[in-house]
């Protein structure tokens, strides 16, 4: 009895230990379902096939079968889809570029510059700015007083702008040489150097997307320029500049609409995904997505042409599809485990 008794305290902190474990174990399980919120047809089978697993191997055999040629789904509720950033378009026509790759950089124009000089030789007795200040046109940069009237003139600013250099300082004498240098960045130039190989397939008016560091700014070319002594030609593009995202100097490329094609039916190419070895998108059902193959045509870097396994008015999942195909991927995963 007391070999019992003795047995039974000894065994009991390990029951409890087992028990706790157990139940966060279980816990944890509802936590992660509850996390998810992303379900799919496969998940389902696979969890059944568990539950069926004490069958024979013959009925096992044909729930593999079975498994295999289901049709992939992934049941995503509405709300889990809006945060996640799971976002969706309607099929449709649309047009195809043929696009010509440029190179350049970017300048400022002559007239969002100036130099500014003294209209009288004299003394700069005081001096307004500092190099990197802004400022408005008609401001007072310098005082000068003049050598011959020794009356003290302003100079002002011709443009508006930003001090770029600064050439002389209180005090000094000056006779006409440049005082400041003012520029105005808000608007640039892209000069983009066209070859003879594609001269005949650039024009003034084609659209064009520049491509910088910042980012992407669509535009259209404003004209075409020689430049003196080279093998190329000049498209130049006016890039507004009023964010301050671009800056001069800074080396770009763009592509030109040399040809726009109209389809009837195109995608956007943040769609595609591959899926069991083919292009596939995500069709959208309701709250069901399913993966939908492919055939595609040709594409211009940001839309593809569907020739076939799509049609007009068919919702596709735009961003985030890689989400559904990784959820189905794991599915398939767990399934074959």
């Amino acid at each position: 009895m007391k070999n019992i008794l003795l047995f039974s305290l000894l065994t009991l902190p390990a029951l409890l230990f087992t028990s706790a474990i157990a139940g966060e174990g279980h816990k944890h399980e509802h936590t992660h379902d509850k996390h998810l919120k992303i379900t799919s047809d496969t998940q389902a089978q696979a969890h059944a096939h568990g539950h069926e697993h004490s069958h024979t191997a013959g009925h096992n055999d044909a729930a593999g079968k079975q498994a295999e040629g289901h049709d992939d789904v992934a049941v995503i509720a509405a709300a889990m889809a809006e945060q996640v950033g799971i976002r969706v378009a309607a099929a449709a026509a649309g047009t195809i570029e043929r696009h010509i790759p440029l190179y350049g950089e970017l300048v400022t124009p002559p007239n969002r510059q100036a130099q500014v000089r003294a209209r009288f030789p004299g003394m700069i007795t005081q001096i307004n700015v500092t190099v990197g200040q802004r400022v408005k046109r008609g401001e007072v940069l310098a005082l000068v007083e003049s050598n011959d009237s020794l009356r003290t003139y302003p100079l002002k600013a011709p443009i508006a702008g930003i001090v770029l250099q600064q050439f002389a300082s209180q005090g000094e004498y000056t006779a006409g040489e440049s005082l400041f240098a003012i520029t105005d960045p808000s608007e640039l130039w892209a000069e983009l150097k066209v070859f003879p190989a594609v001269l005949d397939d650039i024009e003034s008016g084609l659209p064009v997307h520049i491509e910088a560091r910042s980012g992407r700014y669509d535009s259209t070319i404003t004209h075409i320029l020689p430049a003196s002594g080279q093998p190329y030609v000049y498209a130049r593009v006016t890039l507004d500049n009023s964010s301050g995202r671009f800056a001069v100097g800074e080396r770009l490329s763009a592509l030109v609409d040399a040809e726009i094609m109209q389809v009837a039916l195109v995608i956007d190419n943040l769609a595609l995904q591959e899926f069991a070895g083919q292009a596939v998108v995500f069709v959208q059902n309701g709250e069901q997505y399913r993966p939908r193959a492919v055939q595609l045509g040709r594409t211009d870097g940001r839309f593809t042409e569907v020739l076939a396994g799509l049609k007009a008015g068919e919702r596709y999942v735009v961003a985030n599809s890689y989400l559904i195909k990784a959820e189905l991927e794991k599915s398939a995963a767990a399934h074959e485990h």
